[in-house]
């Protein structure tokens, strides 16, 4: 339903209108001062329930007039919304490309349409924007300008410096030969291989005496107060527990007596 600007609008129009966009899925054509034309309707109705209030409060008429104002302010509203909703669904469309027509639109709803297109498509690129991605358009290669030349001349490169050869010393005689270490130990005398030998038959032949006495000493009798970690003598290994009695090297014995970890049962012999 379409009525032309100028002309008067009244209640059954706001009616017929309220019904064809409802039934309709998409925007109805209307006048162009639909939104004026409404709230002049308004206006009047809400003026004409004030005079009839005045005169007989209490009568039919004035509730008449009443219910007939809530009626189309609750109409207008359910209408705007209606419209809203439909031009929100179009302008969703063109934020995604789609080429709208937008001429049935009246000048309100057309500032309108283009906020929220406006508004979609700024949301529809937020991952971009926040991503901090860049769009790059492709340059043909005639458009990208040359480089400019640099005129100013260029410095010749310094000449490297001159590299002198080093000279090489050539030995010649006997003197410019280093002394051999049979001369300077003298002929035969030096020979470390054979003084290591005679030194680990010494050894063998002879330990060191504290050695002797570890594994061939004295040994004497101890009870263990606590249980101790395996550990290896001069004779045997040695694996221990509390209350134990054992006959061992005096060396190891009072080493164990001097930490607390036993107590002599007898006497050395």
């Amino acid at each position: 339903m379409q009525n032309s600007a100028g002309d008067t609008f009244e209640y059954e129009d706001l009616a017929a209108l309220y019904r064809v966009e409802k039934k309709s899925p998409s925007l109805s054509a209307v006048r162009r001062d639909l939104y004026p034309s409404m709230a002049k309707l308004l206006k009047g109705l809400n003026a004409e329930y004030m005079k009839q209030l005045s005169a007989d409060p209490d009568s039919l008429v004035c509730e008449g007039i009443n219910q007939r104002r809530k009626k189309a302010r609750q109409i207008s509203k359910e209408i705007i919304e209606q419209r809203m909703q439909k031009i929100c669904s179009l302008a969703l469309r063109g934020a995604m490309g789609a080429q709208n027509v937008i001429e049935q639109l009246t000048s309100e709803e057309k500032d309108y349409y283009n906020e929220v297109l406006n508004a979609s498509k700024r949301h529809a690129s937020i991952l971009t924007h926040l991503s901090g991605e860049r769009k790059y358009e492709s340059v043909h290669l005639d458009e990208v300008p040359e480089p400019k030349k640099d005129t100013a001349k260029v410095a010749a490169p310094a000449s490297a410096p001159t590299v002198q050869p080093v000279k090489e010393t050539v030995l010649t005689t006997e003197d410019d030969f280093p002394i051999p270490l049979e001369a300077e130990f003298g002929d035969g005398d030096f020979a470390p291989e054979a003084d290591f030998a005679k030194e680990d038959a010494a050894f063998a032949a002879e330990p060191p005496k504290k050695m002797q006495d570890a594994a061939t000493g004295d040994r004497i009798l101890i009870r263990i107060l606590e249980d101790l970690p395996e550990f290896s003598g001069p004779d045997r290994d040695y694996r221990l527990s509390r209350e134990d009695v054992v006959m061992m090297p005096k060396v190891m014995a009072d080493a164990l007596v001097n930490r607390g970890k036993a107590v002599c049962l007898h006497p050395a012999a």
